[in-house]
Formats: structure tokens, sequence, C-alpha cells
């Protein structure tokens, strides 16, 4: 191979880590030029990112690096608290402790949900079509043993709590939603306000946060694709540093194939878009999935 040849594979290779790292240019050419025996020199450094457990939606954002908030917005029903409950099971089956706020239900909706993905069983089903016991007995065995710690809805600020809770421990941070995160204080927060306090504690932490938001409803059918603009909380921009924006424009529609597809666009606060990607939202199992190929 000609030196000419070496040189433009190895500066694509580190546009690729420079990207999906969030590293400089220099950084990722730099450790692409030192030799793999000194890199392997010495204890490895421990790994304090995180991921989705979705490897297309892993491609788009790179590791979820400490210290920075990836926030999961959609309108009603595109599936952001069941994405977000599935990273928290991801993290988790990895044997890293995450901390979880779930403030849009309770402990045992919650716990429930949790036990309907990790199962692939639908908990709500009659009688007639109970779900698989055995499963599900097998499912919350898993659960058991994974280290996920959650809090519900007490009125306090959440991001407080967490910030209490993390003494015990924390590899990563979840909050559904943020627009619920100051809590019952006396006066409505600033825009972005639980934003900010949610990356400062993962600053602190060094660990990564992901966040659930809300987008506005639109007029009519809803089906217009969703922007960063959309925020309900506007203030979120400024403290993101990914985007994950749920599209799921069939879900009233006719064709039973289409209704739970749902189309992530994966863009910087800025607006500029990394590429998008498609998954299945199983709502009666509460998880986001990669679609069957076809």
């Amino acid at each position: 191979m000609s030196r000419r040849r070496t040189s433009s594979d190895l500066t694509a290779r580190a546009r690729q880590l420079a990207g999906r790292a969030g590293i400089p240019y220099s950084a990722a050419l730099a450790a692409l030029r030192t030799p793999r025996t000194a890199r392997s020199t010495g204890p490895a450094a421990p790994d304090h990112t995180a991921a989705t457990g979705l490897p297309a939606l892993d491609g788009l954002l790179g590791p979820l690096t400490p210290g920075t908030l990836t926030v999961l917005a959609g309108r009603t029903m595109a599936g952001t608290t069941a994405l977000l409950l599935g990273i928290a099971r991801h993290h988790g089956h990895r044997g890293r402790p995450a901390l979880l706020a779930s403030l849009q239900t309770d402990r045992h909706a919650t716990m429930r949900s949790l036990l309907a993905a990790e199962a692939g069983q639908d908990l709500d089903r009659t009688a007639d079509y109970a779900p698989d016991r055995q499963m599900v007995a097998e499912a919350a065995a898993r659960l058991r043993g994974i280290p996920i710690r959650l809090l519900t809805p007490d009125g306090s600020n959440a991001v407080s709590r967490l910030r209490a809770e993390a003494a015990g421990g924390a590899g990563l941070l979840l909050v559904d939603t943020l627009r619920l995160a100051a809590g019952m204080e006396p006066s409505p927060p600033l825009p972005g306000q639980s934003a900010a306090e949610l990356v400062a504690l993962a600053r602190d932490l060094d660990v990564p946060a992901v966040a659930t938001a809300h987008l506005r409803p639109q007029p009519g059918d809803g089906d217009s694709r969703p922007r960063p603009d959309d925020l309900d909380d506007p203030g979120v921009l400024d403290h993101a540093h990914r985007l994950v924006l749920l599209h799921r424009p069939a879900r009233l529609g006719p064709l039973p194939g289409q209704r739970d597809l749902v189309t992530l666009h994966v863009a910087r606060p800025d607006g500029a878009e990394a590429g998008t990607t498609t998954m299945l939202f199983e709502p009666e199992y509460h998880r986001m999935v990669a679609p069957p190929r076809t």
C-alpha cells in the first residue's frame, strides 16, 4: 500500500473518530498515530461513557460522554419514555449503576413498564391472553440483579434528589421529564433551568445524563417533522449537547405496519442534523427496538 493511501486512510479514520467521540480532530489523529503497544501499556482507563443499546442510534450519537446531556424529545405517544427506559436497562445490564428520576408515573407503573420491556410481554392483557408467567418471572429476576435506582415524584426538585442519591454511586443520570424536574417550587423555573442543573450535576459526578422533553403540539394531525425550536422549553437548547427528535407520523394512520415506526432525528442544538434512523416502538411492551429486516 502506498504512503499516500495510508495517510488518506488515517485521515479518514481520525475524522470518523473525532465525530463519534466528540473530540478534536488533532486529538483523534494523535491517538491513532500512537503505537498500539504504547496505547495498551498500563491498566486501561475506566470507561465512564454510556450508550443507548440501539446500534443504529449509537452510530449516530457516538458515546454518551461524562458531563454531557442528551435530550430525547417527542410529541404525545412518540416513545420518548420507552427509549429512556431502554437506555436505563441497557446501562444496568452492563453492570453500571443508573439513577432514574421517573416523574410522570409512580413507582409501580414505572417498574411495570420496565418489566414489560424486559420480558417482551404485554402485562395489560386480559386473562384470556395472559402473558407468559415464566418469561415474566425470569425478567423480574434479571431486573432485580441490575443496578437501577428509581426516584418517583414527591414534589421536590428532582436534580437535588439525584445529587443526594448519587452518594451511593451513579454511572448515568436519567430524568423523565425535564418539564417536571423543578417540582413544586414556589416560583416557576427559568427557561432551561432544570437542564442547566442536570448538566452541572453530570459534570460534578463525571457521568453522562439523558432526559426526555416535550415538543409543542402541532395544529391539525401533528404529523409535521419536529424541529429543535419545537421544544416546549426552548431554554433546553442552551444546555443540551445532543438532541434526538422522535417523529411518529403514522400513529393514527390506517396501516398497522406503519403506525409504530418512529424516525429518530439526531441533531445538534443549533439545528444541524447528524442523521436519522428508524426504530419500532412497541407500546404494549413499553420499549423501542430495531425494526425487523425486510
